[in-house]
């Protein structure tokens, strides 16, 4: 007969009542008005077609193998089955088996090819061949899951090809051979075990080769045949029949068990990748960090699964992510964030490892990770993988931390090296200038040069102090902080005005510390070369420093602190926008509050004022405070002013703006300098 080419093959789908529909390879599946086929297996209506035109049929239940058999039982015919253990598998007419649609369109393909040279079968009234049902019994073999599955099937199969032998299959476990199946009409409790390395089976399992022997003990003189499936199996035919086997029946028994042996193999190998994948899974689901499984769709990586730990660091629930650009979620807008996100995508493709730094949005912000992403084959295109994000934002900060310090160092070494052998050399050269003339007045030019020295070592420890902690923080006033600090400043015939208080969350004394250094800065910057206080009208500009002085006078100092004597003297001045009474006092006020002196408008024009309060920042959120003077203002480099050891001012040492800066960041706070409203330095605080 001539058969069809494969692009012309009609294969004829047979519902249990007889009705006949055409397979669409397109549907995934057929169905029938009366029976439809299981779920799964159909998505449209196939039109109803003759029998007569198929080329191959596919079945589901016995019953439909009578309209197959009344038709042409010599085409080739394929079982659609859930479980290859199904009736209808067995049949003798049916050739193969599928568990799914794709699987019937491979059966028929390789069904077809082969019968184009020898059919099926040669007539109606012929039956399969034992090579044939061996053959439909390997099929059944290849769709198995389980071992004992794989078992009662290839005894099953054992029944089909050998009905008139008995059969078994036993297992080499703890020193016996147990018979683990048998044919259907054996009872599996009526099969003796075997000690391993006695009888045929033992001796099988021992020497693995098979055996032909008389059954012994038995008067029947019946046979068996025992061959081994792999290293701790053998299956085993047996008949009473004193003339033996026919002797295709030990070929046809290797066969069988080398199909069961293939089965095994792979029913084992399936079990380790599952096991590999749960051990996979369960390493997914427990490590530490957050991990991505992703799939590569139209260029873009997605999610397909995610971890405990990335939903606890990122913020986002599984289910709704699922399927969703990894990128859109989870990379900054910035450009730059958006390019290397591209470069990563196009290498995962490639099929190669990514390890690199990387910034992503968790649910605390921006954080940094190491993202090691490993392509589930490597040096081949690529749509899947996993990637594994390790949180070092800490591991940044802490080196950020040590080259801040050790720029610190850097700093310090410079200012020793240089600051301090300065004024000791100038001290050593006046000591010897002194001994040499015996002129004591040249001692006083050594005490300054001493003074500067202490000033300075005092600052630079100081600064050492100031780490990336500020300690214990507790609400504080700023009134009371405001009054403290001045009270330990040289501040002459300066005055503080505290226009209003306000609260802060600080540590008392370091934010102490903070103003004294402002106070200090104000109080110099705002003198003349003499000493004498400068007006803010004054055309003649002071130095601007960025230094704090020592808060040790000498034993000759007689300037008073603001607020510190009883006597009301143009040095003790503090002006407090609340008097004891709890009568407001303006700035303008000709009557100062209680530790205040009384001043013309010329006195005060003459006298440097230094102004603190609180303040909205202006980008009008930011609550804060300020420290405010009516001097010079700030440099043209005003940039530079927080730098460590920067200075206008010859005698000064540039660490007192320094030491600001450093206290106001431990504090979290934010600062910045501007010029104040009458031109003086401004300096505000944002706070929170």
């Amino acid at each position: 007969m001539d058969h069809a080419s494969p692009d012309e093959r009609t294969v004829v789908a047979v519902d249990p009542d007889g009705s006949a529909v055409a397979w669409s390879s397109v549907a995934a599946g057929v169905s029938s008005p009366e029976e439809p086929f299981p779920d799964g297996f159909r998505t449209e209506r196939a039109e109803p077609i003759d029998p007569s035109e198929a080329d191959a049929f596919v079945v589901m239940e016995p019953a439909a193998l009578d309209r197959v058999r009344e038709t042409n039982p010599t085409l080739p015919v394929v079982a659609l089955v859930d479980d290859p253990t199904q009736p209808v598998a067995a049949h003798p007419l049916v050739d193969s088996i599928a568990t799914d649609p794709d699987g019937v369109e491979t059966q028929v393909e390789w069904l077809s090819t082969r019968t184009d040279a020898d059919p099926v079968r040669t007539s109606p009234s012929s039956a399969p061949s034992r090579i044939e049902r061996l053959g439909s019994g390997a099929t059944r073999l290849a769709t198995v899951r389980d071992v004992d599955t794989a078992y009662r099937t290839t005894v099953a199969v054992a029944d089909e090809v050998f009905p008139e032998y008995d059969v078994v299959i036993g297992v080499s476990e703890d020193g016996w051979i147990e018979p683990v199946a048998v044919s259907a009409d054996v009872a599996l409790d009526e099969c003796q075990r075997v000690r391993a390395g006695r009888g045929s089976a033992g001796t099988v399992i021992e020497r693995g080769e098979p055996i032909v022997t008389p059954r012994r003990g038995d008067e029947s003189n019946g046979h068996h045949i025992t061959v081994p499936v792999d290293d701790d199996t053998v299956l085993q035919i047996s008949t009473d029949d004193p003339g033996g086997f026919a002797d295709e029946d030990g070929r046809l028994v290797e066969l069988l068990a080398s199909h069961l042996e293939e089965t095994l193999d792979r029913i084992r190998t399936d079990d380790e990748l599952r096991a590999e994948r749960d051990r996979l899974l369960a390493l997914f689901e427990n490590v530490p960090d957050p991990a991505v499984a992703y799939d590569d769709i139209d260029g873009e990586p997605r999610f397909r699964r995610v971890n405990s730990a990335f939903e606890e660091t990122f913020g986002y629930d599984p289910e709704s992510i699922v399927g969703e650009s990894i990128d859109e979620y989870m990379v900054p807008d910035e450009v730059e964030s958006r390019s290397e996100a591209e470069e990563l995508n196009a290498k995962l493709r490639r099929g190669e490892n990514v390890r690199r730094e990387v910034t992503r949005e968790t649910a605390d912000g921006e954080r940094h990770f190491i993202l090691h992403v490993i392509p589930i084959h490597l040096d081949a295109e690529n749509v899947s993988g996993y990637a594994i994000y390790t949180d070092v934002t800490a591991r940044r900060e802490r080196e950020a931390t040590l080259r801040r310090q050790n720029e610190r160092l850097e700093q310090f070494s410079s200012i020793v090296s240089h600051d301090l052998r300065n004024p000791l050399s100038v001290a050593e050269g006046y000591v010897d200038l002194a001994r040499e003339t015996s002129d004591l007045d040249h001692l006083e030019r050594v005490d300054e040069a001493l003074t500067r020295m202490d000033r300075l070592v005092e600052d630079l420890l100081s600064l050492a102090r100031e780490g990336e902690v500020v300690g214990d923080i507790e609400s504080v006033s700023l009134d009371s902080l405001a009054r403290e600090a001045w009270a330990s400043v040289d501040t002459s015939d300066a005055r503080l005005l505290v226009e209003d208080d306000v609260e802060l969350d600080a540590n008392p004394t370091r934010a102490r510390e903070l103003l004294e250094n402002l106070f200090r800065n104000s109080v110099e910057h705002g003198r003349s070369r003499d000493g004498d206080a400068v007006s803010r009208d004054d055309e003649n500009s002071a130095e601007f420093s960025n230094h704090s002085t020592s808060s040790r006078t000498k034993s000759d100092d007689s300037v008073e602190h603001g607020s510190t004597s009883s006597r009301a003297e143009p040095g003790d001045s503090v002006e407090h926008g609340r008097s004891r009474d709890s009568d407001t006092v303006s700035r303008d006020d000709e009557h100062s509050a209680e530790g205040s002196n009384h001043t013309t408008a010329a006195e005060s024009d003459a006298v440097l004022t230094v102004r603190v309060g609180g303040t909205t920042l202006r980008d009008g959120d930011t609550e804060g405070f300020y420290v405010e003077d009516d001097g010079h203002g700030l440099p043209e480099d005003a940039d530079r002013i927080f730098e460590t050891g920067f200075t206008t001012d010859e005698d000064g040492t540039g660490l007192g703006l320094a030491i600001v800066e450093r206290i106001a960041e431990a504090h979290g706070w934010t600062i910045r300098a501007t010029t104040g409203e009458d031109g003086g330095a401004r300096f505000e605080f944002g706070t929170g």
